[in-house]
């Protein structure tokens, strides 16, 4: 996001680095798109770099629990899942949602939306590395950023 940035304000990479260093994703997401509609930047270019960003934003929550966690053994067998988990109160926690005009219904044990196989953490990254690759493509080809990485 910093290289869009600086190449759409003609600044240099590191000067928007500096900037943008006490962001945290989301702040980064809005000032790029801030500045993007400053510059009037075509609203296609806008929605598909959207797009692109749309994916590591689904995963903000696995990547906090990754750097802030200690993460332990978990079921079904080969699984793992934070360790904060199993202490206080966010294990008690269980996410329902309005199914019919009003009515909650339990739905999904908030332990099974943060346990993860390690074929589901290997899938995750391969998908996040396929939309890293589209993304610098993409960006790339419409003059977003420079051709090297």
């Amino acid at each position: 996001m910093q290289e869009i940035m600086a190449t759409v304000s003609g600044a240099d990479v590191t000067s928007i680095r500096l900037l943008t260093a006490g962001f945290n994703f989301p702040e980064k997401q809005e000032a790029l798109f801030n500045l993007l509609r400053h510059r009037v930047v075509p609203i296609d270019r806008i929605d598909q770099i959207r797009n692109y960003l749309q994916m590591p934003h689904t995963y903000l929550s696995l990547r906090n629990d990754i750097v802030h966690s200690t993460w332990t053994d978990a079921l079904p067998q080969n699984s793992v899942r934070p360790l904060w988990l199993t202490h206080g109160q966010l294990a008690a926690l269980k996410p329902v949602h309005d199914i019919d005009k009003g009515s909650k219904e339990f739905i999904e044990d908030y332990q099974d939306k943060v346990t993860y196989t390690l074929d589901d953490l290997r899938e995750i990254s391969e998908n996040l590395a396929m939309n890293y690759t589209g993304f610098r493509d993409y960006i790339t080809k419409v003059a977003l950023a420079s051709s090297h990485p």
